[in-house]
C-alpha cells in the first residue's frame, strides 16, 4: 500500500507530457516509479489536458480548483507544475492544507524574491519540505561534473563560462510575466550556484533588441563568486538556431558539457624549449567513466521521500531555488542602475521584468 498520496497541480508539459527518452521525463511518470507514492489527483485550468492526463494515468479526481482538490483529496505531497506567476499563491495554499507534508515546485521558483520569501516562510511555518525542481541537480552527468570538480580533476576552479542562444524560439515562448532569463537560462544560474556557490557581485545587461515582446531578448552578466572564481553568462533569443554550452575552467583543465554529457580536458605538455627550459601545455580530452542514465524526476522524488523519512536531505530546497532567482534579478537590477555592479544580497525584491517595463526598457511592439 503506497504511503504518500500525490497531487499534480498543472497537467501540462512538465506535468505529464515531456517524453524525450525511455526514462520518465515528467512528474506524473516519475510518481509511478516510486513504490511509496500514488498519484491521486490532477488540477488544470483547461479541460482537454486534464482529461487526457486522467485517462493516461487512471486518475479520476480531476479538478480546475486546486483549493477544492486540497479539501476533498487531502494529498500528502503536492507538485506545483504551473506557470511561475502562480507558484507563490499555490505553494502558500498547499502549505496551509493540513494534509500537506511536502511540496515540489517547478522552476523558476517565482517571479520575484518577495514571492520566494513568502513561499519559504509558509513552508517553514507548517514544517513542510519545499523542493525546487532545477532538475539538472539530479542528472547523473551534471552530478559527475561536480564530482570531478571536487576531486581536483581540473585543479582549482577559475571561471565558469556559459551561453545559450535560441533556447525558446519565437513565438512559442510566453512573455506575459517572464523572459528567457527566467524561463530557460535559470538552469544555468542554478548550475553556477551548484559549482561555485554564492555570488558576491554581478554586473549585467538585459535588453529588448528586436523581438516585439516586452521582455529581454539579449542578456549577459559577469559575476564574482565568494570563493574567488568568476562567471560569465550570455543568453539571447536573436537566432533561428539553438546552441548552448557550459564550461568549468580550472587551473589544470576544463569540463565542458556538450549534449548533456561531461567532456573532461586536462593539460599536457605539448611544446618545450630544451635550452631555456620553457614548456607550454595544451588541453587533451581524457576518457571518463560514463554514469548510468537515470531520470532526474525519479531521483528528485526519491530524495524527497528519503528526506521526509529522515534518510536524506534536499539538494534543492527553497533557499537554493531563491539563490538562482536572485542572480536573474541582479541582472535586471544592474540594467536599471546603468549596468553597474550589484552586490549581494540585492535590493530588488519585486519582479525585475515589471520594474524594467515601468522604466520603459521593455515595451510591446508591433511584430
Amino acid at each position: 500500500m503506497p504511503t504518500y498520496r500525490v497531487a499534480l497541480i498543472g497537467t501540462g508539459r512538465v506535468g505529464y507530457q515531456f517524453s524525450f527518452s525511455d526514462l520518465p521525463d515528467n512528474h506524473a511518470a516519475a510518481i509511478g516509479q516510486h513504490p511509496s507514492c500514488e498519484l491521486v489527483a490532477g488540477v488544470n485550468r483547461g479541460r482537454e489536458k486534464l482529461d487526457a492526463f486522467g485517462q493516461r494515468f487512471g486518475v479520476e479526481a480531476l479538478y480546475h480548483d486546486y483549493q477544492q482538490m486540497l479539501a476533498e483529496v487531502q494529498p500528502d505531497i503536492c507538485i506545483v507544475a504551473t506557470h511561475p506567476e502562480l507558484h507563490a499563491e499555490m505553494v502558500e495554499g498547499c502549505a496551509k492544507a493540513p494534509s500537506t507534508k511536502a511540496i515540489i515546485c517547478e522552476k523558476p521558483m517565482a517571479l520575484s524574491l518577495a514571492e520566494c520569501d513568502r513561499m519559504i516562510a509558509a513552508c517553514q511555518a507548517g514544517n513542510i519540505l519545499l523542493q525546487i525542481n532545477h532538475n539538472r541537480r539530479w542528472n547523473p552527468e551534471w552530478v559527475l561534473a561536480k564530482k570531478l570538480l571536487d576531486e581536483g580533476a581540473i585543479g582549482e576552479l577559475n571561471h565558469i563560462y556559459c551561453y545559450m542562444d535560441g533556447g525558446k524560439p519565437s513565438p512559442a515562448w510566453r512573455s506575459e510575466n517572464e523572459g528567457p532569463l527566467l524561463h530557460d537560462f535559470t538552469h544555468y544560474f542554478d548550475l553556477m550556484d551548484l559549482y561555485a556557490g554564492e555570488v558576491e557581485w554581478l554586473s549585467g545587461i538585459a535588453e529588448q533588441r528586436s523581438r516585439p515582446w516586452a521582455v529581454e531578448d539579449f542578456s549577459a552578466a559577469m559575476m564574482k563568486f565568494r570563493n574567488g572564481s568568476t562567471g560569465l553568462i550570455c543568453g539571447a533569443e536573436l537566432t533561428k538556431y539553438t546552441d548552448h554550452a557550459f564550461e568549468l575552467r580550472g587551473t589544470t583543465g576544463l569540463i565542458r558539457m556538450d549534449a548533456e554529457q561531461v567532456h573532461l580536458f586536462q593539460c599536457k605538455v605539448s611544446m618545450s624549449e630544451p635550452d631555456s627550459g620553457f614548456e607550454w601545455s595544451a588541453l587533451e580530452e581524457v576518457d571518463v567513466e560514463r554514469p548510468a542514465p537515470c531520470s532526474s524526476y525519479v531521483e528528485a522524488l526519491a530524495e524527497l521521500i528519503d528526506t521526509l523519512e529522515d534518510k536524506g536531505t534536499l539538494r534543492s530546497d527553497g533557499a537554493v531555488g531563491r539563490r538562482s532567482l536572485e542572480m536573474v534579478m541582479a541582472i535586471y537590477q544592474s540594467q536599471l542602475e546603468g549596468n553597474n555592479p550589484v552586490r549581494f544580497p540585492i535590493s530588488l525584491a519585486e519582479s525585475g521584468v515589471e520594474a524594467l517595463r515601468r522604466a520603459g526598457k521593455f515595451v510591446e511592439r508591433e511584430s
